[in-house]
């Protein structure tokens, strides 16, 4: 049985369900990205090594497209940056995040595109397969999947997801689907969000303010960690499985 909330007021009760099991599995979809990383615009402002890769355009609001697969970390050195995937298959296998944002960073996923980010292996950090040291957006009108086998899935400040597409955030059954300061989200956005098996689908030091959107709750501890009167919901649709 299956049990949709229509989120219409501040407060919220889950109740526990039975539901089949939505697992992900990265490596079985891995293999159906054989081409090699490809960065556009691919200029002086794209560093390319082994195993990582750097934005660091002089001025804010550029976009790079990104296709392909990649076993490094992509890092973003500049505010507003927006890093557009494109059938992208961007894995870390040394216990780091698959993107790093050190700036406010923007990821987009394409329409029709499905794309995946991935860190694994081991780390003395709590690390996240999309992690940002400041404000983090998450967009675009494609499929996202965020698998965090390390600790987290998605991990920021200010964590706002927006956009018509459907993610995928997966953590641990120690860490967070999402882990960050604030979640909010912007008004009028039909994305669908699946927070699945971790130890808590949302954790925010401060708040969680959902305004649009679809969550879909499924094997987690907790659904939402936040101090008392901090979640704030209104006008979502929220799905505990």
């Amino acid at each position: 049985m299956k049990r949709i909330i229509s989120v219409l007021a501040a407060s919220l009760i889950f109740a526990g369900l039975s539901a089949e099991k939505i697992t992900i599995n990265p490596l079985s979809a891995k293999k159906s990205f054989a081409s090699k990383i490809s960065v556009l615009p691919a200029d002086s402002t794209v560093t390319v090594t082994k195993d990582k890769i750097i934005f660091a355009p002089k001025k804010e609001g550029i976009e790079y497209k990104v296709s392909g697969y990649f076993n490094g970390q992509i890092v973003n050195k500049t505010k507003n940056t927006v890093i557009r995937l494109e059938n992208a298959f961007i894995e870390n296998s040394s216990g780091e995040a698959a993107i790093l944002g050190e700036a406010k960073t923007e990821i987009s996923s394409a329409k029709g595109s499905t794309n995946y980010l991935v860190s694994s292996g081991k780390s003395a950090q709590k690390t996240a397969a999309l992690q940002c040291k400041k404000n983090l957006e998450i967009g675009g009108s494609g499929t996202l999947y965020a698998v965090g086998n390390v600790y987290h899935a998605v991990k920021g400040d200010d964590v706002k997801l927006k956009g018509n597409g459907t993610f995928y955030f997966q953590g641990t059954k120690e860490g967070s689907a999402v882990n960050c300061e604030n979640l909010i989200t912007e008004k009028g956005k039909n994305f669908k969000a699946f927070l699945l098996n971790s130890k808590n689908g949302v954790k925010a030091d401060f708040s969680v303010s959902i305004a649009s959107g679809n969550f879909y709750l499924q094997g987690n501890k907790t659904s939402f960690k936040v101090p008392e009167k901090g979640l704030k919901l209104s006008g979502a649709k929220v799905v505990e499985e």
